[in-house]
């Protein structure tokens, strides 16, 4: 039978949140809100400026300054990986898992459907951030730091979008060992 445990969380989450709340504060105070998704388009915007230089001059988006400079971004990019991975050594939780328990209740012990079902979400996940001009990093993290009023309905939307797919991605409840 194969393992149906969890690890246990090395931080209560209620102290994961007021962290990352004052993470986020001090950001704002020190250099302004914080996003992930930008540094994809400003990579995208270095390539095709090697490719087609005069597509990216008339792209009403991407011909904008701010698309072409190499910013705090990229750093703070690379510190989310490398903060995940000191994070995960330090705990002792580097575990790298094809599927997870819930995965496997729900969809069986297929790592190329988990792979996939992971590549597509990404791929949309980028697209709906790309589409909306910003993450839900910079509008739900930062947006709440910034006490933005278009926080509050975006949260509330994006925790009901969650729960939904949850509910459709993860239809079996897992027997888990605690």
């Amino acid at each position: 039978m194969v393992e149906q445990s969890v690890r246990k969380a090395p931080l209560v989450w209620w102290a994961g949140g007021i962290f990352l709340g004052l993470v986020q504060v001090l950001a704002m105070g020190l250099s302004g809100p914080l996003g992930v998704s930008t540094q994809f388009v400003i990579a995208d915007t270095h390539l095709l400026d090697k490719i087609d230089n005069s597509y990216v001059q008339q792209h009403p988006l991407i011909s904008r300054e701010k698309y072409h400079k190499l910013g705090y971004g990229w750093w703070f990019d690379i510190g989310l990986l490398a903060g995940a991975l000191f994070a995960s050594l330090v705990t002792l939780r580097w575990w790298p898992r094809c599927t997870t328990v819930w995965w496997r209740a729900s969809h069986g012990s297929s790592v190329a459907g988990r792979f996939l079902a992971g590549f597509i979400g990404g791929i949309l996940i980028l697209l709906g951030a790309r589409f909306a001009h910003g993450c839900t990093s910079g509008q739900f993290a930062s947006g709440w730091a910034q006490l933005a009023v278009s926080a509050i309905p975006f949260t509330i939307t994006l925790f009901l979008c969650v729960i939904i797919t949850a509910f459709i991605t993860y239809r079996k409840v897992p027997q888990i060992d605690r």
